[in-house]
């Protein structure tokens, strides 16, 4: 196994002996680059749960691997009229690395918010998998590497998911407008590649399938955009409570009687948030099909997390059952999932 492309050039014409060295040096050692930007990534995770300035730093190296993705095209198009041979070498070694570079970092921001939902893991799951195929060269190179569709898809993937976790790091963007930049910019991108794109497919049912891929991926994702980890957001606490003094809580409850209920119940959560990141939370109380929202602000920077609260006095007569508060974000992302029963 390997994580490099080999490349078919013309004898006569060989590549940058610098570049051949590097490629050379990571065939050798395949999970030299995986292996850094795994390490990358929880480092800027744990950076990112400190307030520390230096995930900053390692969120904008991610950013401008995303500007790459996004030119990739052009920067190969031009060298391959310069040099034949040289611009599909440097693009390919180049993209390959940044995207494993890039799925690898976000990995551990997608790891840490992924909470015990489906769609969540499902997420999740696909990125390490995305991230996984970038390592493996034999199947890159024969299902990836030459495709040009395949390769701007690919691209648009990764640069999708690595928007969504450093947006909100770099750009100060709350979850609700990052994940929607994304997608409008990716889409935009994949619109602009878009002839590139056909003049790669042989058939007029790979090119139905890539024009609907074009149109429907992005409306697909928005539709199920509740299912993306809130990546860089984390609760550091959450308890159900009924006594809450000066931000403090008090004593967890999971179980009370109906005549508890007259004092109310507080659901309390500590989010630990990028550094000026404001961001709205939504407490969605949930019992027996019915559901209330409280709406609440955190700002980050904290590195406890913004305490903020949800303080619940009105109750049904017969509230007897399993109560359930879900700390959402606009885009109904689960970020933590409480619960309390009325015995």
């Amino acid at each position: 196994m390997s994580s490099r492309i080999e490349p078919q050039l013309d004898n006569s014409e060989p590549p940058n002996s610098r570049l051949a060295q590097i490629e050379s040096l990571l065939r050798r050692v395949p999970w030299l680059i995986p292996t850094i930007s795994f390490a990358a990534g929880w480092l800027g995770f744990v950076m990112v749960k400190r307030g520390e300035a230096f995930a900053f730093g390692i969120a904008l190296v991610a950013l401008a691997g995303w500007v790459w993705l996004l030119i990739e095209p052009l920067v190969r198009r031009y060298l391959e009229r310069r040099k034949e041979g040289v611009g599909k070498l440097f693009a390919n070694f180049l993209s390959q690395s940044i995207q494993q570079e890039m799925l690898f970092f976000c990995l551990p921001f997608l790891i840490g918010a992924t909470q015990k939902d489906a769609g969540q893991i499902v997420f999740t799951a696909l990125v390490a998998m995305a991230a996984l195929l970038g390592t493996i060269d034999p199947v890159y190179a024969k299902v990836i590497g030459p495709h040009a569709a395949a390769r701007l898809m690919f691209h648009a993937y990764c640069s999708l998911v690595t928007a969504i976790v450093v947006l909100p790091m770099v750009v100060h963007l709350s979850l609700e407008r990052a994940l929607p930049l994304a997608i409008l910019g990716v889409t935009s991108w994949l619109v602009l590649t878009f002839p590139m794109s056909l003049r790669s497919l042989g058939t007029s049912r790979q090119k139905a399938v890539w024009v609907a891929s074009v149109l429907l991926a992005p409306l697909l994702l928005w539709v199920l955009r509740s299912q993306v980890p809130a990546a860089g957001v984390v609760v550091t606490e959450a308890i159900v409570t009924q006594t809450i003094e000066e931000l403090t809580p008090g004593a967890p409850i999971q179980r009370l009687t109906q005549a508890d209920l007259a004092a109310g119940v507080v659901a309390f959560v500590a989010i630990r948030a990028p550094r000026g990141v404001a961001q709205s939370v939504i407490f969605e109380w949930r019992y027996g099909g019915e559901s209330e929202q409280i709406i609440a602000e955190i700002h980050g920077g904290r590195e406890s997390g913004w305490r903020t609260y949800a303080r619940k006095q009105s109750f049904p007569a017969d509230s007897h059952g399993r109560w359930t508060v879900d700390i959402l974000t606009p885009q109904r992302q689960l970020l933590k999932r409480l619960w309390f029963v009325v015995e």
